[in-house]
């Protein structure tokens, strides 16, 4: 028995190492036969069968299958087919040259007329029309219930890397990182692998209601926890690679909308050509080429196999992005799928896999190749679950946060073993932690992103902060820093001191943070600050005032000193609710012209005893609730930031002052309901919209009533009013509404000469409503605070009346691929003094894909 087992295993090595010399690899490129040009997204595929790929922009192509025929075909729209004998099972180079479909007869040339593309009468559109008629039926969401465990792994490698790279001063104390380099087989260029990650996850398809949930077991990655946040690292790597469902009109990639090659608007989209029709293990099936209609939009050139049986369904799709597509940062994206039949009707996923070639600065430097592989496992159908395991909004939900898991869980969880270079991923990540170069580096690239150098435990900085200027102040100095995670994980200390040269104080601020949760999403804080505000202004974002914010169109001369102390409490729910409570008693004092003398108008810059003699003193506790499904986030060092979906966020704040407490001097309530979502309208783009109700209730002075955020930087802020002084309006009750539209590219990507730019356009319309009850009218109450003026006597701040405040702008985006600019337009209240009434230019910087 062991004689015959042993014969078995012997037999079986050598039928792997059979198996393995069968694998064929072909590296080639294919030009034009009269120009010697390259020729990109060229269909190459073994004869008679759907294995096969595109060449690149460059004309080249690899190939690497144990499929192979004797026979490889090239084939290209407006060129004759060229077919060419393979040796299978060796590696070998193979290139073609294609000749145009022209006809030559004696000395005259004779070639068809270039015919205008068109869908109508086109049997390619007609077949594609068919499969989108079709794909409801066709899809896995076609099934009551379905579940499956999948296994994913995205893995980053630096490409390109050559010796002459490797020699550079800069890489002199990284050497040792060149010991886990690897050859590429597709391309032939070296690489380095960096980051990896892994994730299992038990997915779970109710049809009615509808409901997808993924329920994430284990995630490990390769991390520079000292650096980065890895749970939000993780995060981000799920928006950028998300599933890439060809089922979906508009498919979310790089955080960017894609029109599908089924989508309802494909033909508008897409042009469709019948390149083949091919047979393979039985089945018939329409080969069709497509590519954008302009190829500087969101859209793929490849090809797709459909069958031809009633169904039209897509049994493979192979896609990559067009040469002059409207991305940033991304020289190449390949997707490849291929799905199978069940035995209810649908198609399941079989193959899926998207390669991303990503390079920072255009040329033929050093890229970052990434990598997405998912394989699926124990799929199972119409079995259905307890209500319970489709309950909540979220679409992820992490059992077990980044690193949690042991090896013996991912040694079972993965559906396939890790390669050499991917296991090494690991030890370099662990070796180069250690390296003093290492160290050096992330912090310069600490410094110059977020602004903070680090001290071990200590971190100074924001360093865009340690000088400033205002009217007020005059030139200001500011100093501070906060505690890194090598103090701890679940503690923070943040604190600054700043002083004005003109008014001659000293402003400062202190806040102590206690994180109850490894993401650091449930979280305590008690502060104290003391410093300058804008009215209008959160005291953070005065905190946060740089050397940008110094330069200021007209007047800043009104601006409040606040002394402020109190706590805030926040925790997440689940199922997208979270909440937070918070309580503070703040010293509001005049600074400038400002007076909040009853009955009186003062324009001059008082002292430090004068603004004490007028202070307002208010004590104040705030509610909040906010609903945000399937929201992730990302934890930096200097806060947490939502990463846009295409869900609703619902925000409900409740704030009340309470009188005789703690000295405070006015009673009243305030209520806000916000609502927030992006609305993707692929091709043409996504909106943005925001709107917010607010309303108070009680008698109080200006400063305590609702203060729009205004804008008199050259800043293009997305929140505030570009073109309102600040503290120029106020009210009780006001509608805030924010629209803006983001074309991606659509209008700019069809303009000659001006598509090579890359360059994106966007419209904003800002409107804000809003009225003032009699009872904080200054005007027919002596006890309360005149509006304010300015120094030569006129009114600088009103009461909204019944004609809204609109401003509008038009603006052009990924200028440099960082840089936004806007011109902004005021339209009503354009009689008042001081204020800005024809087209302003504003800029921001604005990084995206």
């Amino acid at each position: 028995m062991k004689l015959t087992s042993l014969l078995l295993f012997i037999s079986l090595l050598f039928g792997l190492e059979a198996m393995a010399q069968e694998s064929t690899r072909i590296r080639g490129v294919v030009l034009d036969q009269e120009t010697g040009e390259p020729l990109p997204f060229v269909n190459i595929s073994f004869d008679g069968t759907t294995t096969g790929t595109t060449s690149d922009i460059e004309g080249k192509y690899y190939l690497q299958t144990t499929q192979a025929t004797e026979r490889l075909k090239a084939s290209y729209i407006g060129y004759d087919p060229v077919i060419k004998s393979v040796n299978i099972g060796t590696s070998q180079v193979i290139d073609f040259r294609l000749t145009s479909s022209s006809m030559e007869l004696e000395e005259v040339t004779v070639k068809s007329k270039k015919l205008r593309y068109r869908n109508k009468d086109n049997p390619a559109v007609t077949i594609i029309q068919k499969v989108i008629d079709n794909k409801d039926q066709n899809q896995m969401e076609s099934m009551d219930y379905y579940e499956y465990n999948k296994y994913e792994k995205v893995e980053f490698d630096f490409n390109n890397i050559t010796e002459k790279f490797k020699q550079k001063r800069v890489m002199r104390d990284f050497q040792m990182v060149f010991d886990y380099m690897d050859t590429s087989d597709i391309n032939g260029k070296t690489y380095l692998p960096i980051f990896l990650r892994e994730t299992s996850s038990q997915v779970y398809y109710r049809k009615d209601p509808e409901r997808e949930v993924e329920y994430r077991l284990g995630t490990k990655l390769t991390g520079f926890e000292d650096y980065f946040d890895n749970q939000g690292i993780s995060y981000i790597l799920d928006k950028l690679y998300q599933d890439v469902d060809i089922y979906e009109n508009n498919m979310p990639i790089l955080s960017q909308r894609f029109v599908s090659p089924i989508s309802i608007l494909a033909p508008l989209t897409y042009k469709y050509y019948i390149a083949d029709t091919l047979e393979f293990e039985g089945e018939k099936y329409f080969k069709l080429a497509f590519q954008p209609r302009n190829e500087g939009d969101l859209a793929f050139v490849g090809n797709v196999f459909i069958t031809t049986d009633s169904a039209y369904a897509v049994k493979k799709i192979d896609m990559r992005i067009a040469d002059g597509i409207n991305l940033n940062f991304v020289e190449d994206m390949f997707v490849k799928q291929e799905f199978e039949k069940n035995e209810y009707g649908a198609y399941e996923l079989k193959t899926d896999e998207v390669n991303m070639d990503f390079n920072i600065v255009d040329g033929n430097g050093v890229g970052i190749f990434g990598r997405r592989t998912v394989s699926y496992s124990d799929l199972l159908y119409n079995q259905q679950r307890s209500d319970t395991i489709y309950a909540g909004n979220e679409k992820i939900k992490e059992l077990a946060l980044v690193g949690e898991q042991s090896d013996e869980f991912w040694e079972e969880a993965r559906h396939m073993e890790l390669s050499k270079s991917e296991q090494g991923v690991y030890a370099l990540n662990q070796e180069i932690k250690e390296l003093p170069a290492f160290k050096r580096f992330m912090d310069i690239l600490t410094l110059v992103t977020i602004g903070y150098q680090d001290f071990n435990k200590v971190a100074m900085g924001p360093v865009g902060t340690f000088v400033s200027y205002n009217q007020i102040e005059g030139t200001r100095f500011r100093f501070g820093g906060m505690t890194t995670e090598k103090f701890s994980r679940y503690w923070q200390i943040q604190a600054y001191g700043a002083y004005g040269l003109m008014d001659e104080e000293w402003k400062y601020a202190g806040k102590v943070s206690h994180y109850f949760t490894e993401n650091r999403l449930d979280h305590a804080s008690v502060y104290y600050a003391k410093d300058l505000v804008n009215p209008g202004e959160s005291l953070q974002y005065a905190m946060e005032a740089n050397l940008f914010h110094s330069f200021r169109r007209g007047v800043n001369d009104k601006m409040i000193y606040s002394d402020k102390y109190g706590f805030s409490y926040g925790k997440v729910l689940g199922r997208g609710f979270s909440y937070n409570i918070g309580g503070s008693v703040e010293d509001l004092q005049p600074g400038g012209v400002l007076t909040f003398q009853p009955g009186v108008i003062d324009t001059s810059f008082k002292d430090k005893d004068q603004r004490r003699a007028e202070e307002i003193e208010v004590t104040e506790l705030k509610l909040g609730i906010r609903f945000a499904p399937n929201e992730q986030y990302y934890q930096g060092r200097t806060g947490t930031w939502s990463i846009p979906n295409k869900y609703p966020i619902i925000t409900i704040d409740y704030w009340h002052g309470f009188k005789d407490v703690f000295y405070s001097d006015y009673s009243y309530d305030r209520i806000q309901l916000r609502v927030s979502k992006r609305f993707f309208v692929a091709p043409f783009g996504y909106t943005d919209f925001d709107v917010a109700y607010t309303q108070l209730w009680g008698q109080v002075p200006y400063p305590l009533l609702t203060l729009p955020r205004g804008n008199q930087s050259y800043a293009y802020s997305s929140r505030a009013f570009n073109m309102m002084n600040y503290l120029e309006f106020v009210s009780d009750r006001q509608v805030n509404l924010q629209l803006s539209h983001y074309f991606n590219g659509y209008i700019m990507n069809k303009i000659p000469l001006v598509n090579k730019l890359k360059l994106r356009s966007v419209v904003t319309y800002k409107v804000l409503f809003g009225t003032l009850s009699d009872v904080n009218n200054p005007d027919m109450h002596s006890d309360l605070p005149s509006f304010p003026h300015n120094v030569d006597g006129s009114q600088a701040t009103y009461a909204l009346t019944s004609d809204p405040y609109m401003e509008a702008s038009f603006g052009i985006s990924n200028i440099f691929k960082f840089l936004r600019i806007d011109a902004v337009k005021r339209i009503t209240y354009l009689d008042r003094p001081n204020v800005p009434t024809g087209w302003a230019i504003r800029a921001k910087v604005q990084v995206e894909f």
